[in-house]
């Protein structure tokens, strides 16, 4: 309990201090956020991962490809040592559901090393990677959409949200959001061949990392009008983007089986998904009638319900978004795989954060997008680690409240400034 009411002052205090520095930026004051990006995000890269075990589990998955297991049959608990010691229960018996490149590369960390400290600092080097891809890309994407670069870079990349999840947990996610975000800004050159290559090995690291081609495609065909055009350019940059992914699979020797193991993450019911809590919902109504069958029945429906729902508004996404609003059609696009999938964790938010920054945010969405952000930062105590933990569940969700509405008043003094009539624009280099 001592250890979490630290956590969550910690969080509240970088939280207040981004909100400090985002009052200033959203003013026009000339910042420079790169310090403020390094002080935060500095300290956590040695440390232990934050909030998660699942980096323990890339370990894991990395030597299951090391010692010759294939790692979408079998599950960490084939192992014995230390590198397994940390993985998470729940996870020791299913198979990664995770694209090849994380694997591959873990397996040849694993090769070197079996420490699994070692390990856990070589894939958060993945997670570094991304961030700097998602830094190097988010400031070039507000330029080309017309957004005040300073300020799309405070709320993405200096977003304690993203520091926390991103570099703190170490997850995967990053570096897919990283090369996802980099494909679209190299489209923007010109470059869309390059950039399908990029959604490809996005994809490769995580599935919905390759929707990014919803954005490609707007920008090969900038003729919004004519569906035949904006139909065969979609075609054109998935088929490059799924012969990237097959590749990468065939070079890494990984294969492509982990495409039949992408239900895994499902297996924990979150609230944060929409369709997860309808599907719960009825569930329990139905077993509390006496309805076994029925209510298991119930939540993979309104399940494959949700999905094909997402899927049905990607594809009118990509069919009608236009090179003015393909940024926010790829963010509606993954917040909406977020929200109908099967399971959505607090992480998964980060998805659509760089896309919606650089779709022209309003005043409402802006706000949103900062309240989510200090919610789910402050939050990130409470998940699915802390399961069964029922007092230091309450008491921190106390915590949380009380420092998130101390926060949430603040949020009246942030007032966006006029991309086009910043006075002076932040540097952020």
């Amino acid at each position: 309990m001592t250890g979490l009411a630290f956590m969550v002052a910690g969080l509240g205090l970088m939280v207040w201090a981004w909100l400090s520095v985002g009052r200033q930026v959203l003013a026009g004051v000339r910042y420079r956020l790169t310090p403020f990006i390094v002080w935060t995000s500095v300290p956590l890269l040695l440390g232990p991962p934050l909030f998660s075990r699942d980096v323990w589990s890339y370990a894991a998955q990395g030597a299951l490809v090391a010692e010759g297991y294939d790692p979408y049959s079998v599950g960490p608990g084939v192992l014995s040592g230390h590198v397994i010691e940390a993985v998470d229960p729940m996870w020791m018996q299913t198979p990664a559901p995770y694209g090849p490149i994380p694997l591959a590369y873990g397996g040849l960390v694993a090769r070197l090393t079996m420490d699994p400290y070692v390990l856990m600092l070589a894939h958060r080097l993945l997670a570094v990677l991304g961030f700097v891809l998602i830094a190097w890309a988010v400031p070039r994407l507000a330029t080309a959409c017309r957004v005040n670069p300073a300020i799309a870079t405070w709320l993405v990349v200096a977003n304690p949200m993203l520091i926390a999840h991103g570099l703190g947990a170490a997850h995967n996610d990053i570096l897919m959001l990283g090369l996802a975000c980099a494909a679209f800004a190299i489209a923007l050159t010109g470059h869309w061949g390059t950039a399908a290559v990029l959604a490809g090995v996005a994809a490769a690291v995580k599935l919905p990392g390759g929707l990014v081609v919803v954005a490609i495609a707007a920008v090969m065909s900038p003729l919004a009008g004519r569906a035949r055009l904006r139909l065969a350019s979609l075609t054109i940059a998935g088929a490059i983007s799924v012969l990237t992914l097959v590749t990468v699979g065939e070079l890494t020797g990984v294969g492509s089986g982990w495409l039949s193991a992408l239900d895994v993450p499902g297996l924990i019911k979150s609230p944060l998904s929409i369709s997860n809590l309808i599907a719960l919902g009825a569930s329990g109504v139905l077993g509390w009638l006496g309805e076994d069958t029925a209510a298991q029945q119930a939540l993979q429906i309104v399940r494959l319900l949700a999905m094909l729902i997402a899927i049905g508004l990607i594809a009118v996404l990509g069919l009608r978004s236009s090179i003015h609003n393909a940024a926010r059609a790829v963010g509606i696009a993954l917040l909406a795989l977020v929200q109908l999938g099967p399971t959505a964790h607090d992480w998964y938010f980060i998805w659509c954060l760089p896309f919606l920054a650089v779709a022209r945010p309003g005043r409402k969405l802006t706000t949103a997008l900062i309240s989510v952000s200090i919610v789910l930062t402050i939050a990130s105590p409470l998940n699915s680690s802390l399961r069964g933990a029922v007092i230091p569940i309450l008491v921190t969700t106390a915590l949380v409240l009380v420092v998130v509405g101390c926060l949430l008043g603040r949020l009246r003094t942030l007032q966006p400034a006029l991309p086009t009539r910043t006075k002076v624009a932040a540097t952020t280099g």
